[in-house]
């Protein structure tokens, strides 16, 4: 008993620790974004400022255009959530309830693609993109989000829609209901939990994706949101507060959607684990 109550203290004291690696950098952001222009950097390493101001959200929004990368950003995330969402459901009951040739080995071959690192993979898009005509537009940039998301949202999906009761489906089909009628009307519907896993992980990628919007556009105007500090960085880079009001703007869609969403997140995960 003791421990394990000693146990539950050092992992609670490990959690804790770790936790403020993930925080602190995020107060700071913070504090830095809602520092007053009249202070020039905050104290006591960026923790601690003289009052709070929205100076620097207001000179951000009248020095640069940042609602229209945003809608930029939201464009391309959305579409890409949607096409990920419908794809991968899609496949994922198809793996999990219908037969055919090959099922297990197209199965494990998606698996394989989640093993190769995205950064390898942005020269071959970006070729393919130059050569379809797709630079400096949306589907540049949504055709990739979606290939590159659906795999992790069919191994999600198919572990949740096997767990499900197959009496349902069969019932249904008893009544005389297509295969997709059973997955739009009946799996889907009861389906909220995995597919909000795969809408925070596909939103937050996508959202905050960087390196494939940089090569892909090059048009200002149509640069989503996270490619605002480096198009205004000599522009704010002598303005640290300005800075950080962006990154603390390019922060926020991400956070709300995980905490709108977040407790299906848990459930959603480990509803495919233990099968019945």
């Amino acid at each position: 008993m003791v421990l394990g109550t000693q146990g539950r203290r050092a992992g609670l004291v490990f959690v804790s620790v770790l936790s403020l690696v993930w925080i602190v950098p995020i107060l700071i952001m913070l504090t830095v974004a809602f520092m007053p222009a009249d202070q020039r950097a905050p104290k006591f390493g960026g923790l601690l400022i003289e009052g709070l101001s929205l100076h620097n959200f207001i000179t951000v929004f009248g020095d640069a255009p940042i609602f229209r990368h945003f809608v930029n950003s939201l464009v391309i995330t959305v579409s890409s959530v949607a096409f990920v969402v419908l794809v991968g459901s899609l496949a994922a009951y198809a793996f999990a309830r219908l037969r055919f040739a090959g099922k297990e080995i197209w199965f494990y071959l998606l698996i394989t693609t989640l093993m190769l690192p995205v950064p390898a993979l942005i020269v071959p898009m970006f070729q393919i993109n130059k050569g379809l005509g797709l630079l400096d537009s949306y589907l540049g940039l949504i055709l990739p989000y979606v290939a590159l998301g659906t795999p992790f949202a069919i191994i999600i999906l198919r572990s949740f829609f096997e767990a499900l009761p197959k009496e349902l489906e069969e019932a249904a089909l008893v009544d005389g209901a297509s295969r997709f009628r059973i997955y739009w009307q009946i799996v889907m519907p009861l389906s909220w939990p995995a597919l909000s896993v795969v809408v925070i992980f596909q939103f937050m990628t996508s959202f905050n994706e960087f390196i494939l919007a940089l090569v892909t556009i090059d048009d200002a105007a149509l640069k989503p949101l996270t490619l605002v500090p480096l198009i205004y960085s000599g522009q704010f880079m002598a303005r640290p507060g300005s800075m950080f009001a962006v990154l603390t703007l390019i922060t926020i869609p991400v956070i709300a959607v995980y905490v709108l969403m977040q407790r299906f997140l848990v459930r959603g995960l480990t509803a495919g684990a233990v099968k019945g």
